[in-house]
C-alpha cells in the first residue's frame, strides 16, 4: 500500500465555495544574485544569452564518464524545465542559492539546442573551483584544534602532519561506497557513513583535504564539529502545562513516546518514571539525562511532576567518533540512534538538551552561527530521512553560550547545530517572570535566519534558582540552562500530539512545521514587539495553544514552484488583533552556499481592500537588536508570520505561494486566527490492507468532521479504479453518526486498486482525503501471502548450528546460545517474539558485569538449517537482529556479518555487513532471495558476529527469522454491478436489485452485487454507475 496521507485539514484539497476563492494577482519572481559560498562569494561570468551558456555547457562536457559543474539561471527552475534540461543532458543536483545549482553532465549526452529551448533562463555554466568546496577554515588553511585526533609518522622527507576528524558529502549522483573509496585513496579513514545527506565521517592528514576537493565526485568539505556536550513546578505553572493535566483539556501525554537524546541514558528505575523509561543503548547512566527525562514526563505523583506525566520515554546517548573515543561530534550517530528510536522503538518526538558549548570550550567563535553537515543531518532526519520518509519532530536547545563572554554575550551566538532549520529551537527564559536568563544564546544564525525559534523556562531568578527535576541518584536536584527548557517544550509537544489525536482520531500526527507554527502562533510575546532573536517569538503557551487546536484552524498542505494555495478568511467587525502563520520543514541545504533556505514560500495576505499585509521581518546581522517591522516578503526564514492589529472586517485573502521551490513539491503548515482554516476534515476509519487476497471486497468506513457546518445529502462518496483508468464514484452510506460506509466490488489478481474519498460542505465546499486526491490515492495490492519458513527461535526449534571450530580464530566467550537473555547494557532483556521467551544470543548471560559473557579473541557463527526454497522464485527472507559494539576500550571496530547459500553451505553471499557503530536494539532487516542467489531447496543463513580487533563489548542477537512469497491466483473475471452473472450491467440486474431491496440474501446471489449479504444502496450505487457496461 502506498504510503497515502489522510490531511486532517487541507487548503488544495478543497474546492471552496466561489465567494472564498480569490486569485492572486501576480507571482513574484526573483532576480537572480550573488553566489556566496562559505569559502566566499564566487566570481563567475554570465553568459551573452541562454544560447551561449548551453554552449559552455556542451563545452565542458568530459570526453568519458560525468563532469559536475555550477549553472544559474534568470528566475526559478520548474518541474517541467528541470526534466527538460535532464532530457538535453543537463542533470541539476544541490541547489546553491540565487537559482543557482550543482549540476552533472554526461559524455556525449548534452544537446545545446535543446538546453536552450528547455525555457530555463541559463546564464551561467561555469567550471568548479575546489575552494567552493571548502569551509572557511579549510579555505583558509586553518586546523581547529578541537578537530584534531592525531598525528602521522615522520618519514625520512617528511614530517609528520595533524590528523583531523572532518565531514564529506559527496554530489547527490554519486554512490557513497564509491565515495568511500576516493576518500581511502586520498589517505582518509571512514568512520561512520551519513547515508540521509550521502556523506561520510573521516580521519585524514591535513594535507589531503585539498586532494579530495580536487575529486569530482567531492562536493563538501568542513572539519567535524566539537563533541557534544550536555547544554520543574515552575516551569508547568509559567508553560500552563499543569492546568492542562485537568478538564476541559485533561492531558497528560498519554499513548506518546519521547526520545532523550542526551549526554548518556536516564535512570529508567527511578520511582518519578513508573517503569515509563526504556533505555536503548549503552552510553551509560547521566545525571543531566535523568534531569531531562524527568522535565518531560516524571508522573503526577511524583515530587516535581513532568510536563507530560503519562508519557513513555525512550533514552540514548550520543556517541563517540568510530575510533573508540569521543573527540569530536559524529552526525552518523544521531541518524542511527534517530532511526533506532523512531523506527523500533515508536518514538513520537525528540528532545536534544546538547550543544557544541563553543564559548565555554574555547572551541573556534567562527562556528557560531553555521549550517554545516551536521545542520542538514538533522533537516533530513525531520523530513524521514531515517524513518522511511516519516517525518519527525525533534525539540532543540538553542545554547547557553552567553555564560561566558568569548565569543560575545549578546547577539550571533547560537552554536551549531542548533542552527539547522527544521527543528524547534528552544532559548530560555526566568520561570517566575519570563526574562530572558544571562546565559540563553541569541541569534541570528549567518545567513540573518531567527534563532531561537521559541522560548521557556529554563531557570529562575529567585527561589531554588533553577529548575528541579529528576536525579540519577534517583532524588531530585536542580539546575539551569536551555537543556532545562528544551525538554518543557518537549512535554508540552506531547500534549499536542495527544490533543490532536482526539480532535482527529486515525489521522497522521501533525508534521513538525504544523507544532512550530503552532507553539509560535500562540507565544506570549516577550522583548521587543513582534519576533527577535532573544525570545524568538515569543514564550511557549499550552493552553492558549490547545485551545487554538480545539478550533481546528490549522492545516498542512502542498505547494510546488509557482503555485498558489489560497483561502479565504472572513473577518467580522471589531475584531481584535489577528494572526497568520506559515511553516515548512525545508530541504536540508547544501553545506557550501551561506544561505540555508532552500525552497523559498511566501504567505501573502490580502485584506477587503486588495491591501496586502507582510510578515515579520528582522534586521540580521547587520542590525540584530533593531524591533521586527512588517514591510517586506521574507526570503530568508522557513517560518513567517503575518500580524494585523486592527484588521478591517470583511473578506481576506490568505496565500501561500511557491516563490521558489527548487527541491519541490513542499509541505507547509499554516495557522489562522479565528477558525478560518476549519474546513471539513475526513479521515479513514477502516485502514485498508496492504494485501487483499483475491475475490475479496473492500469494506470502508470514513468518518467526517464537518466543522460548524452541514455535510451535505450524497456528497460522502469514494472514488475508486482497478485498472488505473477512470475513477468511479460511489455514494457511502449515511451511518447517522458522523461515519460513512460502502463496499468495493470484489478485486481480482491483476488489479491494482486505488481510491480517495470527497465530501462536501454547506461552508466551505469539497474536502479531499488523501489531501491530493487522484494524484496521491491509497493504494493496495492483490494476493495472499505465503510462509514457507516461519522460525522463532524458541524451544524445540531444530537445524541451527554453532560452527564451532569454523572460525578462526573461535571466539572464547560469547559463542552463539539460544535462551531466553539476560539484559545488560549491551544485550536484551527479552527476545524479539510478542509471546515467546528464546532468541539466538551471543551466550546470553549477564555475569558480574557487562564484559563477562561478551565475544572475545575471536568469531562465532550460527548456520541455520535448510530451507526449501526452489517453489518460491520471489520469496523474501526477513530476520530481526541484535548488535551492540559501542562500549569497551576499543568500540565500533567490529562487524556483524549476514550470508545466504544456496548449495547448503558449500559456498556464501554477503547479505548485509553490520557497521561496528551500532548501539543495539531490535532491527529487522529483509531481502529479496533471488537478488543474491537462485533459490533453491538448499538455502541456509549463516550470521557470524566477532571481536577481532582490539577488545571491545560485542552482543549479537538473532530472532524470528521468515520467509515469504507474494501470490495471486485468479478468481475469475468479476464485473462490478453484474447482479445475474452475465457480464452485462442491463435492466436485467436493476430489477434484481430492486426486486430484493432491503433483503438479507447469501453473499453474491439475488442482487447482492458487492457480496456483503444484504441488497442495499451500495448495491443499487454500483448498477447505476456501471449501468451500461460490457464486461
Amino acid at each position: 500500500m502506498s504510503n497515502a496521507r489522510t490531511r486532517f485539514g487541507s487548503l488544495a484539497a478543497r474546492t471552496l465555495a466561489p465567494a472564498l476563492l480569490l486569485a492572486v494577482a501576480g507571482q513574484a519572481t526573483l532576480a537572480a544574485g550573488p553566489i556566496v559560498f562559505r569559502s566566499g562569494q564566487a566570481v563567475v561570468v554570465r553568459a551573452a544569452s541562454p544560447m551561449a551558456a548551453a554552449q559552455q555547457v556542451e563545452a565542458m562536457s568530459p570526453r568519458t564518464g560525468a563532469k559536475r559543474i555550477l549553472v544559474q539561471f534568470d528566475q526559478p527552475v520548474t518541474p517541467a524545465q528541470r526534466a527538460s534540461l535532464k532530457d538535453a543532458g543537463l542533470t541539476l543536483l544541490s541547489y546553491v542559492g540565487s537559482d543557482a545549482y550543482f549540476a552533472t553532465v554526461h559524455a556525449g549526452q548534452v544537446n545545446s539546442a535543446k538546453l536552450a529551448a528547455s525555457g530555463a533562463q541559463m546564464t551561467v555554466a561555469t567550471e568548479l573551483d575546489p575552494v567552493w568546496k571548502l569551509n572557511e577554515d579549510f579555505a583558509l588553511g586553518r586546523v581547529p584544534e578541537h578537530a584534531v585526533v592525531g598525528v602521522t609518522e615522520a618519514q625520512a622527507n617528511q614530517p609528520s602532519e595533524k590528523i583531523i576528524g572532518a565531514y564529506m558529502v559527496f554530489h547527490q549522483d554519486v554512490d557513497l561506497g564509491e565515495g568511500a573509496k576516493i576518500a581511502e585513496l586520498e589517505g582518509a579513514t571512514v568512520r561512520d557513513q551519513l547515508e540521509s545527506i550521502n556523506g561520510l565521517v573521516v580521519e585524514l592528514p591535513v594535507s589531503s583535504v585539498m586532494a579530495l576537493a580536487l575529486h569530482d565526485e567531492v562536493q563538501w568539505l568542513e572539519p567535524a564539529l566539537p563533541k557534544f556536550e550536555a547544554n520543574n513546578i515552575e516551569n508547568a505553572s509559567l508553560t500552563g502545562a499543569n492546568l492542562a493535566h485537568s478538564a476541559p483539556h485533561s492531558l497528560t501525554g498519554a499513548g506518546v513516546t519521547a526520545f532523550v537524546y542526551d549526554g548518556g541514558t536516564a535512570l529508567a528505575s527511578h520511582t518519578a518514571f513508573g517503569g515509563r523509561v526504556t533505555v536503548i543503548d549503552s552510553s551509560g547512566l547521566n545525571d543531566h539525562s535523568t534531569h531531562v527525562a524527568g522535565t518531560i514526563g516524571a508522573s503526577l505523583a511524583s515530587s516535581f511532576p513532568g510536563m507530560a506525566p503519562s508519557v513513555d520515554i525512550v533514552s540514548a546517548g550520543f556517541q563517540y567518533d568510530g575510533s573508540g573515543t569521543f573527540l569530536y561530534t559524529n552526525p552518523g550517530d544521531i541518524e542511527s540512534d534517530y532511526a533506532n528510536a523512531f523506527n523500533n522503538f515508536n518514538a513520537d518526538v525528540a528532545n536534544n538538551s546538547i550543544g557544541t558549548n563553543t564559548s565555554i570550550n574555547g572551541f573556534p567563535c567562527s562556528i557560531e552561527g553555521d549550517y554545516g553537515v551536521t545542520s542538514g543531518v538533522i533537516d533530513g532526519v525531520v523530513r524521514g530521512n531515517v524513518t522511511g520518509g516519516n517525518p519527525t519532530r525533534i525539540v532543540w536547545a538553542n545554547g547557553n553560550e552567553r555564560q561566558v563572554s568569548t565569543c560575545g554575550s549578546t547577539y550571533h551566538t547560537t552554536a551549531p547545530p542548533a542552527c539547522a532549520k527544521n527543528h524547534i529551537t528552544v532559548g530560555a527564559t526566568n520561570a517566575n517572570n519570563d526574562s530572558i536568563t544571562s546565559f540563553s544564546s541569541w541569534g541570528p544564525a549567518d545567513d540573518d535566519r531567527i534563532k531561537p525559534d521559541i522560548s521557556a523556562p529554563g531557570c529562575q531568578s529567585n527561589g531554588d534558582n533553577g529548575v528541579t527535576s529528576t536525579s540519577s541518584s534517583g532524588g531530585y536536584n536542580v539546575k539551569c540552562g536551555t537543556s532545562m527548557a528544551a525538554p518543557t517544550v518537549t512535554g508540552c509537544v506531547a500534549l499536542m500530539l495527544e490533543k490532536h489525536r482526539q480532535l482527529f482520531p486515525g489521522a497522521p500526527d501533525p508534521r513538525n512545521s504544523t507544532i512550530k507554527a503552532l507553539l509560535a502562533h500562540n507565544a506570549q510575546d516577550q522583548g521587543n514587539v513582534g519576533p527577535d532573536y532573544q525570545y524568538g517569538y515569543g514564550s511557549v503557551r499550552i493552553i492558549p495553544t490547545l485551545d487554538f487546536m480545539d478550533t481546528l484552524s490549522y492545516v498542512e498542505d502542498t505547494v510546488d514552484q509557482g503555485g498558489t494555495v489560497s483561502q479565504g478568511v472572513t473577518v467580522g467587525s471589531g475584531s481584535g488583533p489577528i494572526k497568520f502563520t506559515l511553516a515548512w520543514d525545508d530541504a536540508p541545504a547544501a553545506p557550501n552556499p551561506v544561505a540555508a533556505l532552500v525552497n523559498d514560500l511566501d504567505l501573502v495576505v490580502t485584506d477587503p481592500n486588495g491591501t496586502r499585509h507582510y510578515p515579520w521581518t528582522l534586521g540580521g546581522n547587520a542590525n540584530p537588536s533593531a524591533a521586527a517591522v512588517r514591510t517586506q516578503e521574507d526570503h530568508i526564514n522557513n517560518i513567517e508570520q503575518v500580524q494585523i492589529d486592527a484588521p478591517i472586517p470583511g473578506l481576506w485573502t490568505i496565500a501561500v505561494t511557491g516563490t521558489n521551490v527548487p527541491q519541490g513539491p513542499q509541505e507547509f503548515s499554516l495557522t489562522a486566527d479565528g477558525g478560518g482554516l476549519a474546513g471539513m476534515a475526513v479521515t479513514l476509519l477502516t485502514p485498508v490492507p496492504a494485501l487483499i487476497a483475491p475475490g475479496s471486497n473492500i469494506p470502508l468506513t470514513v468518518g467526517v468532521v464537518a466543522n460548524n457546518q452541514s455535510v451535505i445529502a450524497g456528497s460522502v462518496r469514494v472514488h475508486y479504479r482497478y485498472d488505473g483508468g477512470t475513477y468511479l464514484q460511489l455514494v457511502m452510506n449515511d451511518n447517522l453518526d458522523d461515519t460513512y460506509s460502502v463496499s468495493l466490488p470484489a478485486v481480482d489478481c491483476g488489479d491494482l486498486p486505488e481510491l480517495y474519498f470527497t465530501a462536501e460542505g454547506t461552508s466551505t465546499g469539497q474536502a479531499t482525503s488523501p489531501a491530493s486526491g487522484a494524484a496521491d490515492p491509497i493504494s493496495t495490492e492483490v494476493g495472499v501471502e505465503t510462509f514457507p519458513v516461519v522460525e522463532e527461535m524458541e524451544a524445540g526449534t531444530s537445524g541451527w548450528v554453532v560452527d564451532v571450530g569454523l572460525s578462526d580464530p573461535q571466539a572464547t566467550t560469547g559463542n552463539w546460545n539460544r535462551m531466553d537473555p539476560q539484559g545488560t547494557s549491551a544485550q536484551p532483556e527479552d527476545d524479539h517474539t510478542p509471546s515467546g521467551t528464546d532468541c539466538w544470543v551471543t551466550d546470553g548471560n549477564a555475569g558480574a558485569s557487562v564484559g563477562a559473557f561478551d565475544i572475545d579473541n575471536g568469531a562465532t557463527n550460527l548456520t541455520s538449517p535448510s530451507f526449501a526454497l526452489a517453489a518460491f522464485p520471489e520469496a523474501r527472507l526477513s530476520y530481526w537482529r541484535w548488535y551492540n559494539n559501542n562500549a569497551g576500550a576499543s568500540p565500533g571496530e567490529d562487524i556483524f556479518v549476514v550470508e545466504v547459500s544456496n548449495n547448503a553451505g558449500g559456498s556464501w553471499t554477503t547479505v548485509e555487513t553490520v557497521s561496528g557503530d551500532q548501539g543495539g536494539g531490535w532491527v529487522q532487516h529483509e531481502f529479496r532471495v533471488a537478488d543474491f542467489v537462485a533459490p533453491t531447496d538448499q538455502v541456509q543463513m549463516r550470521f557470524t558476529a566477532s571481536d577481532l580487533i582490539n577488545g571491545s563489548i560485542v552482543e549479537a542477537a538473532i530472532d524470528d527469522l521468515q520467509v515469504v512469497e507474494q501470490n495471486c491466483t485468479s478468481v475469475g473475471p468479476t464485473c462490478p454491478g453484474d447482479a445475474n452473472g452475465d457480464l452485462l450491467v442491463d435492466l436485467t440486474d436493476l430489477n434484481l436489485v430492486l426486486f430484493n431491496f432491503g433483503s438479507a440474501v447469501p453473499a453474491d446471489t439475488n442482487g447482492d452485487v458487492n457480496g456483503d449479504g444484504f441488497v442495499d444502496l451500495d448495491d443499487l450505487n454500483l448498477v447505476l454507475f456501471n449501468f451500461g457496461a460490457v464486461c
